[in-house]
């Protein structure tokens, strides 16, 4: 009678399919990702891959159009200076049309909050004499000149205001496009946790019934070589 005692035991490449299929598992609850390579699922990380493309687009628009946003707040800041600053010297051109008044040292003042007015709309309007004329001498001439400031200021901070609620708008747009983009690809990427769990412990039983099988089977080829012996 002929016996191969060489021959590999049928269930050890069950045992190294299911110690892979474990490995495989693991991997996926441990890094909580299903798609850990592209041997996971190559369609499914081509996907994954453009949404993480797209998601990282949008999250940079957002920064972007935020960053315009707080510039915008900067500049708002500014024209509210320049407002406040032309709020005094309608006050001191009015003050100056008083007999009482000491016009010397109103147009002292008026001089250093035309400088402060123009160095501020150097900034924010690109126009570093802005306003200039203020003469605590022509009250009337002085009011006029500001009030053509005041109508500039305000149309400005007007125009400003809509553009950051435009880019607020902008903004929401781009947070949501990236959540729906992320949670797209987390069913794409992410594990099954309970479908998971459920396959590992699955696997688990397969891999100790193939052990015991082995053992046996082990078993039945020593108790076969001692009765040919």
């Amino acid at each position: 009678m002929n016996v191969s005692i060489n021959k590999p035991p049928s269930s050890l490449s069950v045992i190294e399919r299911l110690e892979k299929e474990r490995e495989e598992q693991q991997e996926k609850l441990a890094s909580g990702r299903r798609i850990n390579s592209a041997a996971d699922d190559p369609a499914g990380l081509q996907i994954s891959e453009r949404l993480t493309s797209q998601i990282n687009g949008n999250a940079q628009l957002s920064v972007n159009t935020q960053d315009q946003i707080n510039t915008n707040n900067v500049q708002s800041g500014q024209l509210s200076s320049i407002s406040e600053s032309l709020q005094r010297a309608n006050v001191l051109s009015i003050q100056s049309g008083s007999p009482l008044s000491d016009n010397d040292a109103i147009q002292g003042e008026l001089d250093q909050l035309t400088e402060q007015i123009n160095t501020i709309a150097g900034e924010v309007l690109g126009d570093s004499n802005f306003i200039s004329g203020l003469d605590a001498s022509d009250p009337a001439a002085t009011q006029a000149t500001l009030e053509t400031a005041f109508e500039t200021i305000n149309q400005t901070a007007t125009d400003l205001g809509a553009e950051s609620n435009a880019l607020d708008s902008q903004v929401s747009t781009y947070e949501t496009t990236r959540v729906n983009l992320s949670e797209s690809r987390s069913r794409i990427q992410d594990t099954d946790v309970a479908k998971t769990s459920a396959e590992a412990q699955q696997t688990n039983v397969l891999l100790q019934s193939a052990i015991i099988a082995k053992k046996d089977e082990d078993s039945r080829k020593g108790l076969l070589i001692n009765q040919i012996v």
